[in-house]
């Protein structure tokens, strides 16, 4: 009798098992979505991801086309779109109860995962000229969240700022492939603010701005959250390796919200083409930037603006009376960069950028861009110049270091067009070292 019970215990409690994980998920189309890219199905796919997040479940967003307004994603659930899935966004902002498409607030063990793709229907919000009148802003927003994660999912046509992560604590993003318009204006593809502990690998990202955008807030921002919690004001721990990106602004960027400390960020095993800015470090809001490593990147810049650089690292002022923020422990290691640009690394008169090392690093320069009547940018259209800051990218020189403290050059290996007649370093109020840097002649095709 006991090899009986057995017998017909054993599968009634793995029938028992299967039918708790059918339980726990939950499909989009057992609440009324429809595949049609066209009927509206924003109360069908938030009902049922409010049965995942009361069961801490997964949504199963199938195969076809499901046209939705703005949803909330909440803890404890994923969100998972299978092969061949497409979450087509609104193209009008009556079906948004929020500026953003997708929120996550509060969110721990949040997952987004899968092979579909979210689609944002950008296009629809700008004219020819690529302005827009509105739009949801920003795009997909995870904020205020512990160990979050986003995996596998496609993400084009963004009208806005791609993929957010406020004030999270343990993020991973990992082979995702974010796509926008390179003409699109202000769409990046990650931003990541006063978060910590965050990974994203393995990623392909083609964007209209800048595609890694790494803030921490301006001081004059609130930092409580929606329960009163202080949030965090570091940004720390970020790294982002293995990643092919194009940008038709900043390929990898800090700021240029800098209120407070960002600290120990890893760029490594990155290739970036089609950029304006390889790698750019935007100081503005009196904060401070501390042991950025960046490590085998392979770039190329070249986008459809007349100033291309190749790295660009500068302190200046969002306001004229506040104090200039500080740059110091920035390391390149074994980059090759390939520009018609300039190199341009400078400090403010009152605060050198200090402990910068260059060392392995491949430069060439095939030809060069007139840059006589260059204006040093600012990261945002709105900041000014102010009579207290710097600007010396008009200097004929394809490296640029002023105001600047214990500059270390080795083994940079250079090539340069025939065509180039000035020098290839130019300083002003810096200390720079330089050993064993080799600058050769291209010879012409």
């Amino acid at each position: 009798m006991k090899s009986l019970s057995l017998f017909f215990s054993l599968p009634l409690l793995i029938l028992m098992t299967c039918q708790k994980s059918t339980d726990n998920e939950f499909n989009i189309l057992d609440y009324g979505a429809v595949a049609d890219g066209k009927t509206l199905s924003t109360n069908a796919i938030q009902k049922a991801i409010n049965k995942a997040v009361k069961t801490k479940g997964k949504v199963i967003v199938p195969q076809g086309t499901f046209y939705t307004g703005s949803l909330i994603l909440g803890p404890d659930m994923t969100f998972h779109l299978e092969e061949g899935a497409v979450l087509l966004a609104s193209n009008t902002m009556k079906d948004y109860t929020s500026e953003e498409f997708i929120k996550a607030s509060f969110a721990d063990n949040l997952s987004i995962t899968g092979t579909g793709t979210i689609n944002g229907n950008g296009l629809s919000f700008f004219d020819e000229d690529w302005n827009y009148t509105e739009r949801p802003e920003p795009w997909i927003v995870i904020e205020d969240s512990k160990n979050v994660s986003v995996s596998g999912v496609t993400l084009k046509n963004s009208p806005s700022h791609t993929l957010n992560f406020d004030y999270c604590n343990g993020v991973s993003v990992s082979n995702i492939f974010i796509e926008n318009d390179p003409k699109s204006p202000n769409t990046d593809g990650i931003d990541i603010r006063n978060s910590k502990n965050v990974t994203i690998s393995n990623c392909d990202i083609r964007t209209g701005d800048d595609a890694i955008c790494i803030k921490n807030t301006k001081k004059e921002e609130k930092l409580t959250d929606a329960k009163g919690n202080s949030r965090l004001k570091t940004t720390e721990n970020i790294t982002v390796k293995d990643c092919y990106i194009e940008s038709d602004d900043s390929a990898l960027k800090l700021g240029t919200g800098s209120g407070y400390l960002t600290k120990d960020i890893t760029f490594e095993n990155i290739t970036i083409r089609k950029t304006r800015y390889a790698m750019a470090l935007f100081m503005m809001d009196s904060g401070r930037y501390e042991d950025v490593l960046f490590k085998n990147i392979d770039s190329e810049t070249g986008s459809r603006h007349d100033q291309e650089y190749g790295i660009f690292m500068d302190i200046h002022q969002r306001q004229a009376d506040s104090a200039p923020g500080e740059i110091t422990n920035i390391h390149f290691e074994n980059c090759n960069i390939s520009t018609k640009g300039i190199f341009y690394l400078s400090g403010h008169p009152e605060q050198y950028i200090q402990n910068i090392s260059i060392t392995g690093m491949e430069i060439t320069i095939k030809d060069t861009l007139d840059n006589s009547e260059w204006n040093k940018p600012k990261g945002n259209k709105s900041i000014q110049h102010w009579p207290s800051t710097s600007n010396f990218v008009n200097e004929k020189a394809n490296f640029i270091i002023a105001n600047a403290e214990n500059v270390r050059m080795k083994n940079v290996k250079v090539e340069r067009s025939s065509q180039v007649s000035f020098p290839f370093l130019w300083t002003y109020n810096a200390s720079v070292d330089t050993i064993a840097v080799q600058i050769n002649t291209l010879t012409a095709p």
